[in-house]
């Protein structure tokens, strides 16, 4: 009987030792896994901000006025305006006249 006893006291503080592990074990995991949410949290921010960064950037860059400079300084000109060549694909004759102005005006001649 004192045998059983002290089997019994053995167990039940072996299973007190395991629950409590378990319990410190989980106890663990949250405060690393509560690390790990914060840090990847800062990540998002992070590449939120840097995001929002180049956004502007791109706004930047491709403004008319920064545009401009760049183009003066690559030593670009405003053409002259008989110099503008619109170039589709299609030959000469076909593109003359392809508005409605220009074909009320062909159809005025034909008559």
């Amino acid at each position: 009987m004192l045998k059983k006893t002290r089997n019994l006291r053995l167990a039940a503080l072996g299973v007190i030792c395991a629950a409590g592990f378990v319990f410190a074990w989980q106890n663990l995991q949250a405060v690393r896994l509560g690390y790990n949410i914060e840090k990847l949290r800062r990540e998002i921010k992070d590449l939120e901000n840097a995001n929002t960064y180049l956004k502007k950037e791109i706004q930047v860059s491709l403004s008319p006025e920064k545009l401009e400079a760049e183009a003066s300084r690559l030593g670009m000109v405003y053409p002259e305006p008989g110099s503008i060549v619109i170039l589709d694909g299609r030959p000469e004759a076909e593109n003359a006249g392809r508005g409605w102005l220009a074909r009320l005006f062909r159809h005025n001649k034909a008559s």
